[in-house]
């Protein structure tokens, strides 16, 4: 009867490169949101400003009810990027600590935000040829 030795549980990611890289792809995304964020608060004070511009150059209406809305959904969509950024970094880094070497990451997030920038960008460039 041949015993083999219980197997060993797997060691900790020892590199310390591993972990200083996944935290640059972290703040990478914590700049995209960032980024995200302040875009959507210049789309929504940039309404006030042409309403504001509307009371001096009478006769120039421009339409400017939709971009609070706008930039409110655009600092959202920063939030959120932000909030999966953190769960995902906290998901890869106990992975690398349970022994997983080379943890899978999924592309969806980062092709969710393509697809939303895209989709936002189309909107804008629609918007930009209507008025």
């Amino acid at each position: 009867m041949d015993l083999a030795p219980p197997p060993t549980p797997p060691k900790p990611v020892d590199d310390p490169r591993v972990y200083l890289a996944a935290e640059r792809t972290y703040l990478a995304w914590v700049r995209t949101s960032l980024g995200l964020m302040g875009f959507g608060f210049l789309i929504a004070r940039f309404g006030i400003l042409i309403r504001g511009m509307e009371v001096m150059y009478p006769g120039k209406a421009h339409s400017t009810h939709y971009s609070p809305f706008i930039g409110f959904a655009m600092v959202c969509f920063g939030v959120v990027v932000c909030v999966v950024a953190a769960v995902r970094h906290g998901t890869y880094v106990r992975r690398l600590r349970a022994g997983v070497s080379n943890p899978p990451r999924s592309l969806s997030a980062s092709m969710a935000l393509a697809a939303v920038l895209a989709a936002a960008g189309l909107v804008m460039a629609i918007h930009i040829l209507m008025t």
